[in-house]
């Protein structure tokens, strides 16, 4: 559980009871025996929003994960939920061992010093590559594919430039866009058409997943 949740980032209880198939006051009292060993740690966001769950750097190195611990603000919580809802349904999908995290894919690029689940947006003043990095990578028999979780709209030209790398991204078998109904996926619909990207770019609602 510690390895998962360090590996996510940052979850609801739901998100526990939901991978592990346990009651409420279950999944309550594994989080609690962690926290209280120092392995997890509870991160309050907006009053009225649900609390966050982190492992803690004593828990990442418990678990032999070489990853900081998840940086969470009330900014970012609605995200970070999305995400562990996301991947949760990735792992349904795929199968548990196929999902990788945005944090264990930078990681991963820093290693082999090349794109494995990201897209090229442009390039540094010093020559080399930007790169834009999904939510998420699926590696299911050798033909990845990248989900981008998207709750609100970017800018347009934003939008355009990291959804015409992902149609350059010949690295990848395709690229799934998870979002939020309304403006957010008008806005990434409107993007994919502009660049031509439909034939590897697709668009399904958060609320298909969750």
């Amino acid at each position: 559980m510690v390895g998962w949740i360090g590996r996510i980032g940052a979850v609801e209880l739901g998100h526990v009871r939901r991978r592990w198939e346990v009651g409420r006051s279950v999944a309550y009292g594994l989080i609690r025996r962690l926290v209280e060993a120092g392995l997890l740690d509870r991160v309050a966001t907006l009053p009225g929003d649900p609390t966050l769950i982190r492992a803690t750097l004593n828990g990442l190195r418990y678990v032999h994960l070489a990853l900081p611990p998840a940086k969470v603000s009330a900014y970012q919580a609605e995200h970070w939920a999305a995400c562990a809802s996301v991947a949760l349904w990735a792992e349904e999908r795929w199968g548990r061992d196929s999902v990788i995290s945005e944090r264990e894919l930078r990681r991963l690029e820093a290693e082999s010093e090349r794109p494995v689940g990201s897209c090229v947006v442009g390039e540094h003043r010093g020559g080399y590559e930007a790169l834009h990095r999904p939510d998420l990578l699926v590696t299911d028999n050798g033909s990845p594919t990248a989900i981008e979780v998207e709750l609100t709209p970017k800018a347009p030209r934003r939008l355009e430039a990291i959804v015409r790398g992902w149609r350059r991204a010949r690295h990848l078998e395709r690229v799934i866009y998870v979002v939020s109904d309304g403006s957010t996926r008008r806005a990434v619909e409107r993007a994919v058409g502009k660049v031509r990207a439909g034939e590897r770019v697709l668009v399904i609602g958060l609320g298909d997943v969750e």
